[in-house]
This record gives structure tokens, C-alpha cells and sequence, in this order.
């Protein structure tokens, strides 16, 4: 077994019951842990469910509550650039720009007042050990909780952006900025439209977005994409020179928007490295691998049907166990 460092400082009263099957999977997914070389999280939705946030859509789908009086409109519809180009004002009619903010400044207030739940302690952790050569994170999720946990933004890739930037909606400057709270904006409860001002580009006046890649959005400023691409190739390049064993643990990424899950499955059976594979999703027929992963690698390939906190506090806690029977 690899040498290892835990510190004992997390606790947590989570209990679940768990059956024999299910302990075996949590102990070999501890020893994953203890005898990688390197780790990629990978991430999605999901894992923000235990901080209070909404996923993309199933049981735990965060809902706009305006949605729920217009079933023409879903998640899909708000999270698209089209709002930003809709004429100003404060209408019942749900047609114009405002109300296309107000669904932005309630997810921005639900990702800022949220605090990353003990599960990002854990990872961080993890990624710490004094075995682990190399650690990145790879996300789909936009409210920079990586970051906000205590993790490198040169270890970390947001492939949709971040609430906590904006941008240009005329991309009059190839530059994004910090939101610094403009997205803080005061919503008329009878209209659900926003009745403050809308926030504008510092350098042309027009409106300004958040530099999240949404659904149908050809405007999106990759600037700072760009640099976090670059750094997971580093990263990747390292592991293909190198050649540490590799841990892939995903984490509560749905299928709706697959782009997590398809960059974990592809990592794991790239043939430049070796890897095992460790995927946490709640919904079982989500937790499962696809039989083209598992025949194209020879490596190890567990399916935990658990909330990511739930999963990541069990497997901490048997590494611990293994570390003191050692």
C-alpha cells in the first residue's frame, strides 16, 4: 500500500446503512485511492446536491420558481443567450430582458450563498496525499465551489464557464471581469421581472453577461476556458509522459448534458496511461459504465450508486481504517 497522510479533523455524523455489496464497492474504491498516483475529479450537477444546489433536471432539479407557472418555459429556455438581446422592461408578459436576468440573479444567489459541503474537504484532501504526484479537477458546473473549497484555478477546468465572471453581450473586447455582485438584482414578485438596473459592459455600455456557455450560445468568450483547457493538457501530458497510475473519480454527472460523463469514460480508456475508474451517481442505471469503457481497459471500473457526499465521507472513512490496520 502506498504511503499515505489523512488528517482526522473531518467528522461527520452521515450513517447511511449500507449491505455487503455495497461496503465491498466503498472498500475498493479506498484502496483506488491509497494506491493511485494521480487523480482526476470529474464532476457534475450533482455534486452540488448535498450544498443545497439543484441539479440539471431529475429528482433533485433545482427549479426557477417562475417555471412552475409557465410549463412552456424549462431550463433549457432561460439558460440561452437570446434573453440578453430582448428589448428592457418590466412586463408580466415574461418577454423581455429583465425576466431573462432575474432567473440569472437567482441562480447567482443560490451558487453564492451556498457553501461547499464537506465532500470538497474531502477531495481536497486527497488530492494532498503524499502518494498523489498530480491532481486536476474537471467540472461541469458553473458555481466555482472547486475554487471556493481551496483548490488551485490552474488544478481546476470549468468546460461551462463561471457565474462569478462576466461579459460582453457584443464581445466588444475579447475580456471578462469579475461579477463582483452585479448580479445581485432586486426582482418585482409580481412580475418576476428585475427592477433594478441591468449590468452593463464597463467599455461599451451594452449589457453584460455571465461568461457561462449556455445552451445555442455561439457568443460565448472563451478567454479564460482557454486557459483552464491549457492547463488540463499539462496536466494530461504529464500523466502520458510520466505514467502514474491514474484514478478517474466522477462525481453526480447526469446524462441530460453528458459532457462530463463522456471526458471520464475517454480519459479512462486512452491508451497513453493507465487508469481505474471510480463513478458516484445516486440514480443506479446512472452509476453504471458503459460495457465500451470497461472492454476498453483492463483497469478497474466501479459503480457507486450514492450521492457524491455520501460516497466520498464512506470512502474517506475506510481509508482511515485500512491506514490504521497498516
Amino acid at each position: 500500500m502506498a504511503s499515505a497522510s489523512l488528517s482526522q479533523n473531518i467528522e461527520t455524523d452521515v450513517q447511511p446503512t449500507i449491505n455487503a455489496a455495497m461496503q465491498l464497492l466503498i472498500e475498493k474504491s479506498a484502496d483506488l485511492v491509497l494506491n493511485c498516483e494521480a487523480i482526476l475529479f470529474t464532476s457534475g450537477a450533482g455534486m452540488g446536491v448535498s450544498s443545497g444546489l439543484g441539479t440539471f433536471r431529475g429528482v433533485a432539479a433545482g427549479v426557477w420558481p417562475p417555471l412552475l407557472k409557465h410549463p412552456t418555459l424549462d431550463f433549457t429556455d432561460m439558460s440561452n443567450p437570446q434573453w440578453f438581446r430582448k428589448s428592457q422592461g418590466n412586463s408580466d408578459q415574461h418577454n423581455t430582458a429583465n425576466f431573462g436576468y432575474a432567473f440569472w440573479a437567482y441562480r447567482y444567489a443560490a451558487y453564492t450563498s451556498a457553501a461547499p459541503h464537506l465532500g470538497y474537504e474531502i477531495a481536497k484532501q486527497w488530492s494532498e496525499l503524499n502518494h498523489v504526484k498530480s491532481s486536476f479537477s474537471f467540472t461541469s458546473n458553473i458555481d466555482g465551489h472547486w475554487i471556493k473549497s481551496g483548490w488551485n484555478e490552474s488544478a481546476i477546468m470549468e468546460c461551462h464557464g463561471s457565474v462569478h465572471y462576466m461579459q460582453c453581450i457584443d464581445s466588444c473586447r475579447n475580456s471578462i471581469w469579475d461579477t463582483k455582485n452585479v448580479l445581485q438584482l432586486k426582482v418585482d414578485p409580481k412580475t418576476d421581472c428585475v427592477i433594478d438596473t441591468l449590468p452593463v459592459c464597463p467599455y461599451c455600455n451594452a449589457l453584460a453577461r455571465p461568461n457561462v456557455l449556455m445552451f445555442n450560445d455561439g457568443e460565448f468568450l472563451s478567454e479564460r476556458l482557454d486557459k483552464q483547457i491549457s492547463n488540463y493538457r499539462q496536466f494530461t501530458s504529464y500523466i502520458a509522459a510520466t505514467k502514474p497510475v491514474l484514478l478517474i473519480i466522477e462525481l453526480g454527472a447526469g446524462t441530460a448534458v453528458p459532457t462530463v460523463r463522456i471526458q471520464s469514460e475517454t480519459t479512462f480508456t486512452d491508451p497513453r496511461w493507465t487508469a481505474d475508474f471510480i463513478r458516484i451517481n445516486p440514480f443506479e442505471e446512472h452509476s453504471r459504465i458503459s460495457s465500451y469503457s470497461k472492454k476498453g481497459s483492463k483497469r478497474q471500473a466501479i459503480e457507486i450508486p450514492l450521492d457524491a457526499l455520501t460516497a466520498l465521507i464512506l470512502i474517506d472513512e475506510a481509508m482511515k481504517k485500512k491506514l490504521k490496520q497498516s
